[in-house]
């Protein structure tokens, strides 16, 4: 691979990281109706169904791009495109703008859910939520981080290495949890001290995403690890940090 190749290659991985990062924290003010311009409940609309179907229309999409460019099978198709060491980083770079489409396209629904307006009460469910990308950010870290948002495979393909995705870790938090980011965006979407209509739907879409398509990821996972990951399940809880009883 030539110098200029290898420069763009690397340039392509870090930009998409930056792309990532930079959606995820605009999505961490956008969820809370802090520190952003445009968050879930700003603006106005006029009628409800319209953006109600619209927002639904918006989530629909998010995560059925999300899901299948996680599954194995496109995975498989789409590295037979892209140059060798971008798969992730272009999932991350897509990921990442969809986000910033989601969040321009959003349009608000303000009926008031629940309001928490006790001091003290807001603040724990903040720091709640605070806990939910904590959670998140350090379960990436428990799995490699930078071979979860592409940089590692970008630079392993400049280097001639063998490309590493983020592998199978039974240790740290993923031994509380079989998916702690899964529970950590769980967390975010209903800490919250002000759950609007519209953030209601984001909250109870994502939940039924993750639901649905956390079997089929551990299916993906007992084909590709086999009977570790079975055991590992059988010890482990899908979501509940709470020790599993194993039947001797």
């Amino acid at each position: 691979m030539d110098i200029m190749k290898k420069i763009t290659l690397l340039s392509y991985a870090l930009i998409a990281y930056t792309v990532g990062m930079a959606s995820l924290l605009y999505l961490m003010g956008f969820l809370i109706n802090l520190y952003v311009p445009k968050s879930i409940d700003s603006g106005t609309t006029e009628g409800l169904w319209l953006p109600l179907f619209s927002n639904m229309g918006l989530l629909v999409a998010y995560f059925a791009i999300h899901s299948v460019m996680a599954r194995p099978w496109f995975k498989a198709a789409w590295q037979r495109i892209i140059p060798a060491g971008t798969e992730r980083s272009t999932y991350i770079l897509i990921s990442g703008v969809t986000v910033f489409l989601l969040v321009l396209l959003w349009q608000p629904l303000t009926t008031t859910i629940w309001l928490t307006e006790n001091p003290i009460a807001r603040n724990l469910i903040i720091t709640l939520y605070l806990g939910g990308w904590t959670l998140m950010t350090l379960a990436t870290f428990n799995i490699n981080h930078f071979a979860f948002f592409g940089l590692q495979q970008a630079w392993a393909s400049l280097r001639s290495q063998r490309q590493q995705s983020p592998g199978f870790s039974a240790r740290y938090l993923y031994a509380l949890t079989r998916h702690p980011i899964s529970l950590g965006w769980l967390i975010v979407m209903w800490a919250t001290p002000a759950m609007s209509l519209g953030h209601l739907l984001m909250a109870i879409v994502a939940t039924l995403y993750i639901f649905i398509i956390t079997p089929v990821e551990e299916a993906d996972l007992v084909a590709e690890i086999g009977d570790d990951y079975r055991h590992y399940q059988q010890t482990v809880r899908r979501f509940l940090p709470i020790p599993k009883k194993v039947a001797q």
